[in-house]
This record gives structure tokens, sequence and C-alpha cells, in this order.
């Protein structure tokens, strides 16, 4: 009688379960073509974030050197600023945004821009160092207002065409 138990159960243990794997392999593929047709719809997102982080790096450490040296809020903000700025706008136009307008045209429109962006973020850096708040600090809690203000300008006022190449 245990043979045929044997017999009757080995078929049933060893039995592939097909409606799982298949499930599991079309699940895998959809997640990863979503995922693909993302990082392609929306990838200048993520070229903007890295140039935008290597521009904040470079300017947050050049402006607290200076600051330490100077105690001065628009002698430390304007000089790192103008060193990568031209980094910033090239890497902008060619990279993250793979623009092809005139380069007289939007070097205009950059520099106004860096210009507004420029004035209204010192300004709040000035009064938040004024307010009693450590330099180092303030500049960290602008990020993301300027952050999110250089974003909407650069994508849809400065580099709008080829946007999705």
């Amino acid at each position: 009688m245990s043979e045929r138990l044997k017999i009757v159960r080995s078929p049933v243990r060893s039995r592939p379960k097909p409606q799982a794997q298949n499930l599991f392999k079309s699940l895998e593929g959809k997640v990863l073509q979503k995922i693909v047709y993302f990082l392609l719809q929306f990838g200048y997102i993520y070229r903007w974030v890295f140039v935008g982080i290597t521009t904040f790096l470079i300017d947050y450490f050049i402006f607290i050197s200076i600051f330490s040296s100077y105690d001065s809020v628009y002698i430390a903000s304007i000089f790192p600023r103008l060193g990568v700025n031209l980094f910033n706008y090239m890497a902008h136009f060619f990279w993250s945004f793979k623009s092809e307008s005139i380069h007289s045209k939007s070097e205009i429109k950059y520099l106004f821009n860096l210009i507004l962006l420029w004035s209204l973020g010192t300004f709040l850096l000035k009064f938040l160092v004024s307010s009693g708040l450590e330099a180092k600090y303030a500049k960290l809690m602008l990020v993301p207002i300027i952050a999110t203000l250089s974003f909407i300008s650069l994508r849809f006022f400065l580099f709008k065409s080829n946007i999705n190449k």
C-alpha cells in the first residue's frame, strides 16, 4: 500500500506550477518595460539632478571657504557662481535638456535666469544669515527652493526644444 501512495503522490509533488512562473515573468517584463519607458521619457530629470548636484557641491564648498575668510554673503555667493555657471550652462544645454535652440538666444535667457535666481538666492541667504542662522545651514536650506525654480525656468523657459531625446 505504501508503494501505491508513492506512485500517486510523486507526480503531484513534482508537478511544476506554470501559472506562477509565467505570471512572475510577465510581471517582471512589464515592470522592466515601465522602468525603461520612464527613464527614456523623463531621463532629462535625472541628468538635471546629476548636473545640479555637481554644480551645488562645487558652489557650496567654494562658498564655505570664501565665507569663512571674508564673512560676506555677497562676495561668497558671487565668486562660486562665476566659476560653475559655464559648466552648468553647457551641461544643461548639451546633455540634460539636449537643446537645439540658438546659443545667443539661450545665453541671453540663461543670463537673465542666472541673475534672477542668484539675486533671489542671495537675498534669502542674507535674510537667513542676518536672522542668526549659520551660513552653511542657510545655504543648504535654500537648495529645494532654488532648485525647483531653476528646473521650472530651465525646462519651460530656456531649453524647451527636443527635451525627450
